[in-house]
Parts: C-alpha cells; structure tokens; sequence
C-alpha cells in the first residue's frame, strides 16, 4: 500500500494540486458540482422507481436525467481522483473514505442488477406504472447508498486527518 501512496503522490496531477493556489478550492467546487448533479437526478430517478409520484412523473421522463448523473458522476470520480493523488497518505487509511468507497461501489453493483434485471423490461412500463417490488427495492438501495456516500464525504475530516 506505502509504495501506491508513493506513486500516487508523485504524479503530475499530485504535484499539481500541491503547488497550485487554486486546485484544491476548484476540484472542491467541481466535486460539489457533481454530486448535486448526481444526488439530484438520482433522488428524482430512484423515488419515482419506488413508486413515489406516479401520476405526476412519467416513468420514462425519469430516462432524462440519466446523462445528469452520469456527468455528476464523472465529474465526481475526476475530482476525486484529484483529492487522492494529492492525499492519498491521509484519505486511503481514513475509516470514512472507505465507507464512502464502498458506498460508491454498492450504489455501482446495484445499478448492474437493475440494468440486468429490469433494464429492458422498463422500458415498456407504462408512464404510471407502478414498478415491481424487486425495482422499488433497488430504487431504495440506491437511494440509500448515495445518502451513505455524502454522509461518509462529510465524515472523512471527523474520523481521520482528510
């Protein structure tokens, strides 16, 4: 692990965001960006697939906020890789990134057994339709691990030195 963290900070996006004054305020707004890019489309998305505002939302209106969060998200996973390169000494043994990492990849994992399970099949719902309870359950899976992702970003200065 000591010889990642080397590498990592040795990089030229590391040395960037060490020697530059502003790297560091602009990746925060970037990643601030994001995840109200993201965190927004997806509490839209994933309240609806759990059958909240059926008569007022259209299930297929949902599929427009999908080049939302995945450029929330991108924006996210670039700016974070920048906060790591520059911390990884300090944010790879904090207890709070690692939740939020997991965090990240349950949200991921999940989104892959939505789009096996129902990614075809949702695209016949009708725009009231009610989802199945396995979608609902991962609409909620979803919702909850994102909730769990800021909560674990806000905690990474309180349990460890991020």
């Amino acid at each position: 692990m000591r010889d990642f963290i080397e590498w990592t900070q040795g990089t030229w996006l590391a040395q960037f965001m060490t020697e530059s004054q502003w790297a560091w305020a602009w990746c925060e707004v970037g990643h601030f960006i994001g995840m109200s890019m993201l965190f927004g489309s997806v509490l839209v998305m994933d309240l609806r697939l759990m059958g909240f505002f059926r008569n007022s939302i259209a299930i297929r209106a949902i599929r427009s906020l999908a080049p939302w969060a995945a450029t929330g998200f991108t924006l996210n996973l670039l700016t974070g890789i920048a906060f790591l390169a520059k911390d990884a000494d300090r944010l790879l043994p904090n207890p709070s990134f690692l939740f939020k990492m997991a965090c990240v990849m349950l949200a991921g994992l999940n989104f892959l057994l939505f789009m096996a399970a129902f990614g075809k099949q949702s695209t016949a719902w009708r725009n009231d339709e009610n989802p199945p309870l396995g979608a609902k359950l991962m609409g909620f899976v979803s919702l909850a691990a994102w909730i769990l992702v800021i909560w674990g970003g806000r905690m990474i200065p309180v349990y460890g030195e991020g």
